[in-house]
């Protein structure tokens, strides 16, 4: 998986994360394929994704400015696919959203 993907990748589960949380996952639950499908019907990678994500929140200050900030959003981002990966074999899901 090249950084282009990842960086897709990463930003559809955290786009789903939000959505899902905020109520509005069910009707991108509905698209065939998607990241927000397989998060919708998979509760326990749901929570593992939502925990990854919680933990960085609560790790960033609101700026990245220095590149060890940068080091560690791309380690989040590579954390976050890996952990979805485990679960869904790449190429399972399409990149049709966002």
């Amino acid at each position: 998986m090249d950084e282009k993907s990842i960086l897709k990748l990463s930003e559809n589960i955290v786009y789903t994360i939000v959505d899902i949380s905020m109520g509005r996952g069910k009707m991108m639950g509905l698209i065939p394929g998607s990241v927000a499908k397989k998060l919708a019907t998979d509760t326990e990678l749901f929570n593992k994704l939502r925990d990854c994500y919680i933990n960085y929140l609560s790790s960033v200050d609101n700026k990245i400015d220095e590149s060890a900030e940068v080091k560690h959003l791309t380690d989040f981002r590579y954390e976050l696919v890996e952990i979805f990966n485990q679960t869904v074999p790449e190429g399972e899901v399409t990149e049709n959203e966002n």
